[in-house]
């Protein structure tokens, strides 16, 4: 296995709860072994092309194609994991190695957290990253 490889790629999966809100579920097999991060979008609503079969996106190669809930911002997977950086809803979610931010705000990384993320805590264009 190549060096650059041995870290495994994130996976991101968008599905929607039986009410209709949105949710992003983030997996990475060795950084959340004790299960996935779950991002909740409550007030949202999922797009109506979105079917009831969740979408699922590996980044393994850096595939910048826009996801059923936003667009890729940045890809860099030069080493494994690497840095995913996705808008869902107006909301920056940036994966990185060593933590989550969302919206500009470092969240640490803990297994089978579910997270609320509100429509008022959007991080507005000009506050977010020049890449």
């Amino acid at each position: 296995m190549l060096v650059r490889q041995r870290g495994g790629p994130w996976v991101v999966t968008e599905d929607k709860l039986t009410n209709g809100t949105p949710v992003v579920v983030l997996e990475h097999h060795k950084l959340l072994a004790g299960g996935p991060v779950t991002l909740t979008f409550p007030g949202e609503t999922a797009p109506s092309r979105f079917t009831n079969a969740p979408y699922r996106r590996i980044f393994r190669t850096p595939n910048t194609n826009d996801l059923p809930y936003g667009h890729v911002e940045y890809v860099d997977i030069t080493y494994l994991p690497g840095t995913v950086a996705f808008d869902a809803f107006g909301h920056l979610v940036e994966m990185v190695s060593r933590t989550l931010y969302l919206d500009g705000q470092e969240v640490a990384w803990t297994p089978g957290t579910n997270l609320v993320v509100r429509p008022e805590g959007k991080l507005p264009i000009e506050k977010r990253p020049k890449r």
